[in-house]
């Protein structure tokens, strides 16, 4: 979907995104750091008055679908994480499974 073609946020879609996601962090350090904590993600379904929210937004959409040529979770793992951090991940996906 193109900007136009997704329906504006509801204001509280738009609280809860000012107050979930920390632009003065990348998407894609975002995503390394907490994707493994996200059971789901519709917030990219909308379009945000704040162009550099919804920018934000669409880039972690993206990332998480793997779409746009937007880089793999490990990727972004490997760049932003230490080896520690990327056990720790490793360790809680093996006990949800």
């Amino acid at each position: 979907m193109t900007g136009t073609d997704r329906p504006p946020a509801t204001a509280m879609h738009e609280e809860v995104a000012r107050l979930m996601f920390p632009l003065d962090l990348s998407a894609e350090e975002y995503a390394a750091r907490h994707a493994h904590q996200m059971a789901c993600f519709s917030f990219d379904d909308y379009r945000f008055s704040d162009a550099r929210l919804d920018a934000w937004i669409q880039r972690l959409g993206d990332i998480l679908f793997e779409r746009n040529g937007a880089p793999s979770l490990d990727e972004l793992r490997r760049r932003f994480l230490t080896e520690e951090e990327r056990a720790a991940i490793a360790r809680r996906r093996q006990e949800e499974f």
